[in-house]
C-alpha cells in the first residue's frame, strides 16, 4: 500500500523558532501524532501460499527492520544540565556564569525547596518521561509530536529564505537540451517514487543498522498549507494523483504521467514525457496574456501568504480548484528561461530563482534551465535533507547510465501518431482580481527587498579536503568546524553559538539533534592560533583537542545525548500558569540557543551547489560539503559580509594546514636527530665494550717488554645494523636516494635551508645532496620523502630517445608530418560529420523557421498537418507504383 499522510486539523499555538519567553502549553499538539510507518508485521499473512510470501517479503524491503528501531531516549537530568553548564563556559563571563551556575542547582533541587514537593526541575523531567512512555505506546517519537509545529509550522518568515534548501546538480557531460534532461530527471523521479509506494527502496543504513524510513511518506504529493499564526502539512493518496505541476514564465500546467489511471504500470515513456514539455515551452512561450503570477505567493511572510490565499479563492471561484491541482501533484517541475553560468548565479537560480515560476510551498521542485543545468529546492517542515539528497543522487547517476531522449528514429507521422495519443496539457488559468492584483504586487516587492538584502557567495576551496584532513588523523567534520570557529573569531573577534545539525534517525521517527560546536577546547584553539607566543606544536595540541571534543559531542547528539532536544522537552511539558524556572529566564540561556552561525553539511560529489539562509537577522547560514580533494562553503547573511566571512574560512583553513605540515616537518625532523644520536651513543657503547673485551683478551707483556709498541689488530666497533638499518637509515649521497616506507611531505630546497629547526646532521646531509643535483643541472629539487597527491609531487620524466636527433631520417620527420596531418584532417571529418548528424540527422529540428513550425504542428497534433503527411505518403506510394510498373514494362 502507497504511504497515506493525515492532514494535522487541530493546531497549538504560535511557538517562534527563537522565542525565549516561557513557551505556553504544547500538550494538545500530541492528537496531531503522525501515523506510523507501515510494516510487514501490520499485515495479514495467515493462509498466504509461499509465492505469496515471497512476493509480500520482497514488497516490504523498505519495511526491514522498523519495527525494531528503539524510542529516541531522553537522557538523564543531571548529565543534560553538566553538559549545558560546560557549553555556556565560553559564551560566558565569570559573574554570569557563576549566576547560571546558580539557576541549574536550583532548577536541579539543589537548593532551597519546600519539604514534601519535587524540585522544579526534577519535575518536569519526570513529567516529560511519562509523556514519552504514552507515545510509545503510540509507535512515535516524544518529540515527533512537538517538533514540526515548534520549528516549522509556527515560525512566520518566509519559508523561502529561511526554511527551505536547495541543491545544485553536477552537469550532464552530454549537454541535453532543457526538454531531454528535464523529461529524464522526471522519469527517474518517477521511478524512484515507485519504489517508495510499493515500500520495495532499500533503508538507509548506518553501520549496518537501518535508519527511521518514515520521512519517506512526505517526499512526493505533499505541500504546506500557510495560515494564520501557524501553518499546516497535507498529503494525498498516490493512487489518484499521478499528474505532475509545470511551471514556465509565471504559468503554471498539469499533466497525467499515465496512460491509464487504473494501470500503475502504464507510465509515460522519457520521449512522451519530453513531447509534453516541448509542448509546455510552446504554450507558455506563445501566451501573451497577463496571467496572475500567482507563484510569488509563495515567498511572502507566512501570515501574509494565508490573507493572500484567501484573495486568490476569493477572486474567481475556480481559482481554488486550480491550487487544487497544485497541491496534490506529484512535485513540481520548473523550466527555466534563464541560463545560469557562474556558481552564484546557480546558486541564486535554485534558493529562490524571480519568485514567479515556483511554488516554495510544495514538497520539492526539480528545476531546470534553459542550458541543460538543473536543481532542486526542498521544504523543510516535514523533511530533512536526506531523503531529498538520496533521492537526486538516484536520479543523477541513473540519468547518466540511460540515453536521452530524442526523436531521431522516428518519422515526421510516427511522431505525429506519437504526440497524438497523448492529451495535451493543461494550463491552470488563474482569474485575477482588483486585490489579488495588488497581493502579487506587494509579494513581488516584498521578494525583491529581500533578495537585495541577502548577500549569498559560494566559496569553492580547492587547496584540500577530507584526504589530507585524514592524513592529520582528524575527523574531517570537526576539522571544518573549527576552521569556521576560527573564521568566526577573526572576523568579529568573539565566538557565537554555533549550530551543526545532527541526524537522529537511528530511532525512531528521529529528526536532528544540535551538535554545539562551540566549546571551551575550540575558544582554546581559537586564541592559540591568533597569539604569536604560542609554538605550533602547541597549536596543533589545541586544534586536537577542539576537533576531538567536536566529535565526541557529535557522537552524543546522534545518540540522542545531547541536551537542547531535552531541555526544549522539559520547556514544552510546563503548564499553562506554572513557575517559570530561573534558568529559562536567564539570559545566557536565551543567547546560548540563538544560532548566530548555522552550519549544516551535505558530501557528495553529484552535488555543485547546496545552501539556505541565516536563521537569525545578526547571523550566518552556511551550508559545507567536505569532498576528497576540495571543500565548498556558502556563506549567506543580511549584509553582515559573506564574502569576507568567506575569505575568512579560506584564510583559516590554509593557517591550519600550515601547522600541522610544519610540526610535521619538526616531529620528523626531531625524530632522526634523536635517532642519530641514539646510533651514536650505541657506537659509543660499542667501542667501550669492543676495548673492555680487547683489555680482557690482551697476553700481558713480558718484563721488559715496552707495552707502548705493542700494534693491535683493528677490530669494527660499528654496531650491527647501523648503516643497513631501515629504522637508522641516512639519506645516501647517492642520486637516487631509496625513499622511505612511510613518505611525508615534500619540502623544497629554498625552504629548507632557512628553517634553524632542520639544521640537523640528516639535514645537512641531504641539503648537500640537494644542492650538487641543482649545480649539476637539475631543476626539480627536493627530499625524496614525497606525499603522493602533495601540490609538489615529483612528475616521472619520460625517457629520452638514445638515438642522436641528427641522424633521425629525413623520411621518418615527413612520416611524423604526413600521419599529424591525418590525424588533423580525421579529425576535422569527425567534427563535420557530428555536425551534420545533429543539424540533419534527426536530431533536433532545423532552425529554419518552416522547419520549426512543422516540427512544433506535429507534436502540437494539429490535424490538418497529419492530413498533409498522409496525402504526401499517398502520393509518393502511388509514384513509386507507377514507376516499378514502367520498370516492368
Amino acid at each position: 500500500m502507497p504511504p497515506h499522510i493525515t492532514t494535522n486539523n487541530k493546531r497549538a499555538p504560535m511557538i517562534s523558532l527563537f522565542a525565549t519567553a516561557p513557551l505556553p502549553d504544547l500538550n494538545k499538539s500530541a492528537t496531531n501524532s503522525p501515523d506510523s510507518s507501515p510494516t510487514l508485521g501490520a499485515l495479514n499473512i495467515s493462509g498466504a501460499t509461499p509465492p505469496q510470501l515471497a512476493l509480500l517479503e520482497e514488497c516490504s524491503i523498505m519495511d526491514k527492520g522498523q519495527d525494531k528501531l528503539p524510542h529516541l531516549p531522553i537522557p538523564p537530568l543531571e548529565q543534560t544540565l553538566a553538559r549545558y553548564l560546560d557549553t555556556v563556559r565560553p559564551l560566558t563571563t565569570d559573574q554570569e556564569y557563576q549566576r547560571t551556575v546558580a539557576a541549574v542547582k536550583d532548577f536541579q533541587g539543589q537548593g532551597h525547596s519546600p519539604k514534601g514537593l519535587l524540585p522544579l526541575g526534577v519535575d518536569l523531567d519526570r513529567r516529560l518521561r511519562e509523556h514519552a512512555r504514552d507515545c510509545e505506546k503510540r509507535g512515535t517519537s516524544w518529540l515527533a509530536e512537538w517538533w514540526d509545529d515548534w520549528a516549522y509550522f509556527s515560525h512566520r518568515d518566509p519559508s523561502t529564505f529561511f526554511v527551505n534548501y536547495y541543491f545544485g546538480f553536477q552537469d550532464d557531460t552530454r549537454m541535453p537540451t532543457q526538454t531531454a534532461r528535464a523529461a529524464l530527471l522526471v522519469s527517474l523521479a518517477l521511478e524512484f517514487r515507485q519504489l517508495v509506494a510499493t515500500r520495495t527502496l532499500t533503508p538507509d543504513m548506518a553501520r549496518n543498522a537501518p535508519f527511521c524510513m518514515n520521512m519517506y511518506q512526505y517526499l512526493f504529493n505533499y505541500s504546506r498549507i500557510s495560515g494564520l499564526k501557524e501553518d499546516c502539512a497535507v498529503g494525498f493518496p498516490y493512487e489518484t494523483n499521478n499528474h505532475i505541476c509545470v511551471v514556465r514564465n509565471g504559468k503554471f500546467y498539469i499533466f497525467e504521467t499515465l496512460h491509464l489511471p487504473s494501470k500503475p504500470n502504464s507510465v509515460l515513456s522519457p520521449r512522451e514525457i519530453m513531447i509534453q514539455l516541448e509542448r509546455i515551452k510552446k504554450m507558455a512561450d506563445d501566451d501573451k496574456s497577463s496571467v496572475p503570477e500567482i507563484g510569488i505567493l509563495s515567498t511572502t511572510h507566512r501570515d501574509q501568504a494565508a490573507k493572500d490565499r484567501v484573495t486568490l479563492f476569493e477572486a474567481h471561484t475556480s481559482n481554488k480548484a486550480h491550487m487544487a491541482k497544485i497541491e496534490t501533484s506529484m512535485f513540481v517541475l520548473c523550466l527555466d528561461s534563464s541560463s545560469p553560468a557562474t556558481s552564484e548565479e546557480i546558486s541564486r537560480a535554485c534558493w529562490h530563482g524571480d519568485g514567479a515560476s515556483r511554488w516554495f510551498d510544495k514538497c520539492f521542485q526539480l528545476i531546470v534551465f534553459a542550458n541543460g543545468r538543473a536543481g532542486m529546492n526542498g521544504e523543510h517542515s516535514k523533511m530533512d535533507a536526506t531523503p531529498t539528497s538520496r533521492l537526486c543522487r538516484f536520479m543523477i547517476d541513473e540519468a547518466q547510465a540511460r540515453n536521452l531522449p530524442d526523436f531521431r528514429n522516428l518519422n515526421a507521422e510516427d511522431l505525429y501518431e506519437c504526440a497524438s495519443a497523448l492529451d495535451k496539457p493543461q494550463p491552470l488559468n488563474f482569474i485575477t482580481s482588483p486585490a489579488l492584483d495588488r497581493a502579487i504586487v506587494n509579494a513581488h516587492v516584498t521578494f525583491k527587498e529581500t533578495v537585495d538584502a541577502h548577500q549569498m557567495v559560494p566559496t569553492e576551496f580547492k587547496g584540500y579536503g577530507k584526504g589530507l584532513i585524514k592524513a592529520f588523523k582528524m575527523s574531517p567534520d570537526a576539522y571544518v568546524q573549527m576552521a569556521l570557529q576560527l573564521a568566526y573569531y577573526r572576523k568579529h573577534g568573539e565566538l557565537v553559538a554555533t549550530y551543526e545539525s545532527a541526524a537522529t534517525r537511528k530511532y525512531r521517527h528521529g529528526r536532528t539533534e544540535t551538535a554545539r560546536s562551540c566549546s571551551i577546547e575550540s575558544k582554546a584553539f581559537c586564541e592559540a592560533m591568533d597569539n604569536s607566543d604560542v609554538s605550533l606544536k602547541a597549536r596543533v595540541a589545541a586544534c586536537r583537542a577542539a576537533v576531538a571534543r567536536h566529535a565526541q559531542y557529535t557522537a552524543w547528539a546522534v545518540d540522542g545525548q545531547a541536551i537542547d532536544r531535552h531541555l526544549l522537552g522539559l520547556r514544552l511539558i510546563r503548564q499553562p500558569g506554572e513557575e517559570v524556572p530561573a534558568m529559562f529566564q536567564d539570559p545566557v540561556f536565551a543567547r546560548t540557543c540563538r544560532w548566530r552561525l548555522s552550519t549544516s553539511q551535505i558530501s557528495d560529489d553529484c552535488f555543485t551547489a547546496y545552501g539556505w539562509g541565516e536563521v537569525v537577522p545578526d547571523g550566518y547560514g552556511c551550508a559545507y560539503m567536505v569532498k576528497e580533494t576540495e571543500l565548498y562553503f556558502c556563506v549567506t547573511s543580511l549584509g553582515l559580509g559573506s564574502k569576507e566571512f568567506g575569505q575568512y574560512i579560506a584564510e583559516a583553513l590554509e593557517d591550519m594546514r600550515f601547522t600541522f605540515e610544519e610540526v610535521r616537518k619538526i616531529e620528523k625532523a626531531e625524530a632522526a636527530e634523536a635517532a642519530l644520536a641514539a646510533a651514536a651513543a650505541a657506537a659509543e657503547a660499542a667501542r667501550v665494550a669492543a676495548e673492555e673485551r680487547e683489555k680482557a683478551i690482551a697476553p700481558a707483556p713480558a718484563n721488559g717488554d715496552d707495552s707502548t709498541n705493542m700494534i693491535l689488530p683493528m677490530i669494527d666497533t660499528t654496531p650491527p645494523g647501523f648503516f643497513g638499518s631501515s629504522e637508522v637509515e641516512l639519506i645516501s649521497r647517492s642520486p637516487s636516494p631509496p625513499s622511505l616506507s612511510k613518505p611525508a611531505p615534500r619540502t623544497s630546497l629554498f625552504f629548507q635551508k632557512d628553517d634553524p629547526v632542520l639544521r640537523t646532521a640528516l639535514a645537512r646531509n641531504a641539503m648537500a645532496m640537494a644542492q650538487e643535483k641543482y649545480w649539476s643541472g637539475i631543476d626539480d629539487i627536493a627530499f625524496d620523502d614525497v606525499t603522493p597527491g602533495s601540490p609538489k609531487a615529483k612528475t616521472v620524466r619520460p625517457q629520452l630517445p638514445t638515438t642522436n636527433s641528427n641522424t633521425v631520417s629525413a623520411s621518418s620527420a615527413s612520416q611524423l608530418s604526413n600521419n599529424s596531418s591525418s590525424s588533423a584532417s580525421t579529425q576535422q571529418g569527425n567534427r563535420t560529420r557530428s555536425s551534420s548528424q545533429l543539424m540533419g540527422g534527426g536530431g533536433r529540428p532545423r532552425s529554419d523557421s518552416g522547419a520549426k513550425r512543422t516540427f512544433m504542428a506535429i507534436l502540437m497534433g494539429e490535424d490538418s498537418v497529419l492530413g498533409r503527411l498522409r496525402s504526401r505518403r499517398a502520393n509518393s506510394n502511388l509514384s513509386n507504383s507507377s514507376s516499378s510498373n514502367n520498370s516492368s514494362k
